[in-house]
């Protein structure tokens, strides 16, 4: 058998496995590690006021070294 024909056995045997799966509906609960099938779009922004672009902040470690309870730094905000 040569290279084509042993890739076009391959492929037929293996399209099962290559399909994407099915929709399925599952409750909420039961959802957990599992991926939508089509975006959900919130009807409002939540919260409605402007924050961190990716829900949080980065900050340099190097930053930090000198913080402590009793003595915290101030960081400053760019970008």
């Amino acid at each position: 058998m040569g290279v084509r024909e042993a890739l076009e056995a391959f492929l037929r045997r293996a399209s099962d496995f290559l399909r994407p799966p099915g929709v399925e509906e599952v409750p909420v609960l039961g959802a957990l590690g599992r991926v939508l099938a089509e975006d959900v779009k919130a009807p409002m922004d939540l919260p409605p006021f402007s924050r961190a672009t990716m829900d949080g902040y980065a900050v340099r470690a190097e930053d930090t070294y000198e913080a402590r309870p009793d003595r915290p730094v101030r960081l400053k905000i760019v970008g």
